[in-house]
């Protein structure tokens, strides 16, 4: 048949109608296509968090192997297996006054399989050389309460703790005590001690409580301030014997101890222990960890192993210890600065 001018327009409006139509449902597809690839990612993302956890946790310890934050690590570990489903496997990192563990942990991917134990170094090292910032951290929640002693050598000529500030009055700088690290929870009150009773001492720092503790045992320095739990070992074996409570009132396990109030000098102090997860882990996360953590402290089997050593299991969730922070940063750093001659 033969093709006029207007048949042959028509035809050629006709294919451009149907490459258009071809493109727009071409374009369409794709459009859904990728609409569909991005919720499945977003719901991936949810679903992670939702889904918390779905491998092993790994709990690093900032101190060495022995003190209460190493006991609660390994005594809250299994109980948080048994609330989340998985595996907390717990790693020491001592080193540098817990830095070593604290600056491996915010260097970590914040999706809460990678926590650490907590001290009050969190809140103190940023007074000191160190690159360690509380803003790098999200914490999780408090497991325990350590209130603090003076103890000495079992042969130690100290009867009481007028008889130490006595000789330290007498000969400034004799007078030692072990310490886990300047500006430590422990250093700290010893800088207090100093101040309160107008004494010099030396300090002798060791990588964490439990080899500080130990050297006092040893005889290594003259005295050890430290958590009652973590001198309480020496103390059973007859090394150490305690000199004075850092506490309100005297201890009910060791009621013939005077407190250094009563003493004549006015210091206490409690170390604490908790868990931490890097800045930025999911609000979802922190949660789920957070209730754990609060449901292992009130189990019965964590209590009995904390307050065993002389340890208070105590519970502060993630909200409450981000201002606990700050009230300990505020605490310490007049401590600190007087470590430091300032």
């Amino acid at each position: 048949m033969e093709m006029t001018a207007g048949s042959l327009v028509g035809v050629r409006v006709s294919k451009e109608k149907t490459v258009v139509k071809t493109l727009l449902k071409s374009l369409a597809v794709g459009t859904a296509g990728l609409l569909a690839l991005t919720g499945c990612a977003s719901g991936s993302n949810s679903s992670s968090e939702a889904d918390f956890p779905a491998q092993d946790i790994r709990l690093t310890v900032p101190w060495a192997a022995g003190g209460s934050g190493d006991l609660t690590a390994r005594t809250i570990a299994p109980l948080l297996e048994k609330e989340l489903g998985v595996e907390v496997i717990v790693e020491n990192k001592p080193g540098a006054n817990g830095s070593v563990a604290y600056n491996w942990l915010k260097d970590q991917k914040p999706d809460g399989y990678n926590l650490s134990m907590m001290g009050v170094e969190v809140a103190t090292l940023q007074f000191q050389d160190y690159d360690i910032d509380p803003s790098n951290y999200a914490p999780i929640g408090q497991g325990l309460a350590g209130p603090g002693a003076i103890a000495v050598p079992v042969d130690s000529p100290y009867q009481s703790l007028k008889d130490l500030v006595a000789d330290a009055k007498a000969n400034p700088g004799k007078v030692t005590y072990s310490s886990p690290g300047v500006g430590s929870v422990w250093d700290s009150p010893a800088q207090g001690l100093q101040e309160l009773a107008g004494i010099e001492l030396t300090s002798v720092p060791f990588d964490g409580s439990a080899p500080a503790v130990a050297a006092a045992a040893a005889g290594d320095v003259d005295f050890s301030i430290d958590a009652i739990g973590t001198q309480k070992n020496q103390v059973d074996a007859g090394k150490l014997r305690y000199l004075a409570m850092l506490t309100e009132e005297r201890d009910p396990k060791n009621p013939d101890v005077p407190t250094a109030k009563e003493e004549g000098i006015d210091l206490q102090n409690a170390s604490w222990v908790g868990i931490m997860a890097p800045a930025g882990t999911p609000e979802e996360v922190v949660s789920k960890l957070s209730d754990a953590m609060g449901k292992a402290v009130e189990d019965p089997e964590y209590k009995k192993v904390i307050e065993g050593s002389n340890l208070v299991p105590t519970f502060k969730d993630a909200e409450e210890m981000t201002a606990f922070l700050d009230e300990e940063a505020d605490r310490y750093g007049p401590w600190i600065k007087l470590a430091q001659g300032k």
